[in-house]
């Protein structure tokens, strides 16, 4: 029965199945049977136990003492039947806007989830909540050569990043990706996502950014800008609130900018 168990959803490609599609795969098998073959193929090593009832296939090669599985896909299959997105700094590794991984993968959710750390089979998940206004811009994307997963898209991964810096890296590694990803920002999408995401703070941010890199300004950004507030933001919220106010981009300049100037 362990060997079928595996044949059955290795067949399918699924690394990962719960409890409950285990009942509905084998529908004339007795249930308790079932929870004790399962329990046994987590004592051998054969499956690793994610969560209550979810688990994930150790691959053959693989030292079921060693093995931790892709944090990304943990994430996944936690989140099996709710809504998520992978985001912040994870989601911008994913999309190639920076090169360094991270410790950990960072997850939002419409529900609050405790705790809102979890170390799991070796991993390690942030789970963040977003209200409604904020849940928005994100879908599936290959994470490994072999699965998908819900992912922030391009601009959402930017409103996300100058919404909340410390999350993604700090400004310095949030400005390299605005640059670097310029060619395939949809200009119209990310100003939309920037007024649903009512932060006036990240759209400051986002606009300085932008002209301190010299990248195009438009009569959109013009207009975004006069309408951004009169007061001041600190440019990266994890310094200490204070430093020259810029009065044009009501921000004030906490960090020395021209060190992001010095990748360019």
């Amino acid at each position: 029965m362990k060997w079928e168990i595996i044949k059955t959803y290795s067949v399918k490609n699924k690394h990962c199945f719960s409890y409950k599609d285990v009942i509905a795969e084998y529908p004339d098998k007795d249930r308790s049977y079932l929870s004790k073959v399962l329990a046994a193929m987590v004592r051998t090593g054969m499956l690793l136990k994610l969560n209550r009832d979810v688990y994930h296939i150790v691959p053959l090669n693989a030292d079921p003492l060693t093995y931790s599985p892709d944090s990304r896909l943990v994430a996944k299959y936690m989140m099996k039947g709710r809504d998520y997105y992978i985001a912040y700094f994870s989601a911008m590794h994913i999309l190639g806007l920076t090169d360094q991984p991270g410790f950990k993968t960072m997850v939002v959710t419409n529900r609050q989830v405790q705790p809102p750390i979890k170390n799991i089979a070796g991993t390690k998940i942030q789970f963040l909540y977003h209200t409604y206004s904020r849940f928005f811009g994100y879908k599936e994307m290959w994470v490994t050569n072999q699965e998908q997963a819900m992912v922030s898209d391009v601009e959402k991964t930017i409103v996300d990043a100058v919404s909340k810096p410390y999350l993604c890296g700090g400004i310095i590694e949030i400005g390299k990706a605005i640059y670097y990803s310029k060619e395939r920002t949809d200009l119209q999408k990310l100003f939309y996502y920037l007024s649903r995401n009512m932060s006036q703070a990240a759209k400051k941010r986002y606009l300085f950014l932008s002209h301190i890199l010299g990248m195009e300004w438009t009569s959109d950004h013009e207009r975004m800008l006069e309408e951004s507030g009169s007061s001041f933001s600190p440019l990266d919220p994890t310094d200490p609130d204070r430093g020259i106010k810029n009065s044009r981009f009501g921000l004030k300049i906490n960090i020395d900018v021209n060190t992001l100037m010095d990748y360019f």
